[in-house]
Formats: C-alpha cells, structure tokens, sequence
C-alpha cells in the first residue's frame, strides 16, 4: 500500500465520524440544531459536547417533569446519544498524548557521562 492510500485511508477513517455527525444534528433539541451545525463546521468539537451534553440533559429533566415541553417530545434520545457517542469517540481520537506520558520515570534518572 503506497503512502497516497495510508493518508487517503486516514482521512476517509476520520471523515465518515464528521459525515455521521452531521447526519444526527438534527436529533438535537429544534433550537440547537443551527448551533450544533455551526459547531460541527467550525470543528469546535469541544462545544458540541457540550451542547449535546446539555440537550441530553434537558430533554431528560423535562420529560420527567408533569408537564414536558413540546420541543423535547419531539426529540429521539436513543439518536441523541448516538450523536454523544460519535462527538465524544472523535474528540478521544483526537487528544494528543501529553509529554508527560512519555517522560514518565525519566526525570530523576541521572545519566553516566562516561557511557558517551
């Protein structure tokens, strides 16, 4: 496999979660929907997590409550937490390892000069 087809292969892999996505936007509450997309285009991933997050949240309150709100009828929880999962499987994927991982146990080793 050439070096085209592994960086081809790599975006398409981190794509289809974008496409996906984009495709459960629309399980969010009504109001949020256009926020959502404006998150999801401007890659703030961060803040979609928290919108969604949000939403979760809300829908479920108002739906135990004695009078549920009509937007969050409509809305498909088993979708929204899709969506959940898809944003927050994406935003792990996308963590940088800190340096600190890979330093670990090395700041206090001394080094003999004499081996250099």
């Amino acid at each position: 496999m050439g070096k085209e087809n592994i960086i081809e292969n790599l975006f398409l892999d981190m794509s289809e979660p974008v496409e996906r996505m984009k495709a459960l936007i629309c399980s969010l509450p009504e109001r949020d929907i256009p926020l959502g997309h404006k998150f999801l285009n401007e890659r703030d991933f961060d803040s979609l997590k928290e919108l969604i997050d949000s939403a979760i949240y809300k829908v479920r309150r108002s739906l135990k409550s004695d009078n549920p709100k009509e937007e969050y009828l409509k809305v498909n929880l088993e979708d929204l937490s899709r969506l959940k999962s898809e944003v927050d499987i994406y935003i792990v994927q996308l963590e940088i390892p800190e340096d600190d991982i890979y330093n670990e146990g090395f700041d206090d080793c001394e080094i003999e000069e004499e081996f250099y």
